[in-house]
C-alpha cells in the first residue's frame, strides 16, 4: 500500500536537491576556502614585509658563515677519537662475519642482483650510505671494491655461497688503516676550510634581497589566484586551471628573480670585490 507521507517526503527532498545541487555546493565550498586562503596570504604578507624577510635571511646567512660556526664545526671534526672509530669498525666487521648477518646480507645481495646491474648496485650502496659516519662509508666502499670482481659470479651462486664470500671479504677489511685514514681526513677540517665552504655554499644561494622578492612575488601571485577562485561563478571547474597557472607563473617569478640576482652579483664583482651578502 502506497504511503502518501513517503510521497510528500520524496517531493520535499527532490525540491531541496534541486535548490542545493551538488555543483552549487561545490562551488560555494571552493569559493569559501579560496577566500579564506587569500585572506591568510595577505595577512602573512603584512606580518612579514620584504624588509623583515630580507633581514631574517641576512641574519641566517651571517650565522652560517660566521667564525663561531666554522670554529665549532672544525672542533667537532678534529675532536676525533681514532681508537673509538676502530672499535666501531671492528664491531661492524665482526657482525658481517656472523653467519646470521652474512646470510641476511647475502639474501639482500641476491635480491638486488636479480633486479639490477653491477653499476646500479654500486649506486644503490652509495645512496644507502649517504649520511652515514665516514668510517662506515669507507668500509662499505672498500668492501664493494673487493666484492665487485666477484659480483657476476654471485648472480649464479646460492645464498649460502654468497654469505660465505661476505664473511671472507669482511675478514680482509683493514679497520686500523681505515680508522687512520678517517683521522687524517678530519685533521684537514680546519676553520678556514669550513668557512670557505660555507661562503661558497651561501654564495650560490639567492641573496637576502632576492629571497624577499621571491617570497613576496610568489605570495602575491597566490593571493591573486585565490581571489580569482573566490570570485569565480564556476569555482570548482576554474580552480584547477587557475592553480595550474599559478604554478607556471610562480616558476617564472622565481626564475626571473634568480636571474636578476645572479646578474647583480656579476656586476658587483666587476669592481674586483667578492659578492657580499
Amino acid at each position: 500500500m502506497q504511503n502518501p507521507g513517503f510521497d510528500l517526503l520524496k517531493e520535499a527532498f527532490k525540491k531541496f536537491a534541486q535548490k542545493h545541487d551538488g555543483e552549487d555546493l561545490g562551488n560555494r565550498l571552493v569559493r569559501s576556502v579560496a577566500a579564506g586562503g587569500e585572506a591568510a596570504v595577505n595577512k602573512g604578507l603584512t606580518e612579514f614585509p620584504k624588509a623583515f624577510v630580507k633581514t631574517v635571511a641576512q641574519d641566517f646567512f651571517n650565522m652560517v658563515t660566521s667564525q663561531e660556526v666554522a670554529d665549532g664545526v672544525s672542533l667537532s671534526a678534529r675532536s676525533f677519537d681514532e681508537e673509538k672509530v676502530k672499535e666501531t669498525l671492528d664491531t661492524l666487521v665482526a657482525k658481517l662475519q656472523e653467519p646470521e648477518t652474512s646470510l641476511k646480507v647475502a639474501k639482500q645481495i641476491k635480491d638486488v642482483l636479480s633486479k639490477a646491474s653491477t653499476d646500479d648496485l654500486e649506486n644503490s650502496i652509495e645512496a644507502l650510505m649517504d649520511g652515514r659516519p665516514m668510517g662506515e662509508q669507507m668500509i662499505f666502499k672498500m668492501f664493494f671494491a673487493q666484492a665487485k670482481p666477484l659480483i657476476d659470479g654471485m648472480r649464479d651462486a646460492s645464498e649460502e655461497e654468497i654469505a660465505e664470500q661476505v664473511r671472507d671479504l669482511a675478514a680482509t677489511i683493514p679497520t686500523d688503516a681505515i680508522a687512520s685514514q678517517v683521522a687524517a681526513l678530519t685533521k684537514e677540517v680546519t676553520p678556514e676550510r669550513v668557512s670557505k665552504q660555507a661562503h661558497d655554499l651561501v654564495g650560490k644561494l639567492p641573496s637576502p634581497g632576492a629571497v624577499s622578492e621571491i617570497l613576496h612575488g610568489v605570495a602575491g601571485l597566490a593571493s591573486k589566484k585565490l581571489g580569482d577562485i573566490s570570485n569565480s561563478p564556476n569555482a570548482s571547474l576554474d580552480a584547477k586551471n587557475l592553480l595550474g597557472e599559478f604554478v607556471a607563473e610562480a616558476q617564472a617569478v622565481v626564475k626571473e628573480k634568480i636571474a636578476n640576482d645572479d646578474q647583480n652579483k656579476k656586476t658587483f664583482k666587476k669592481g674586483g670585490q667578492d659578492f657580499s651578502l
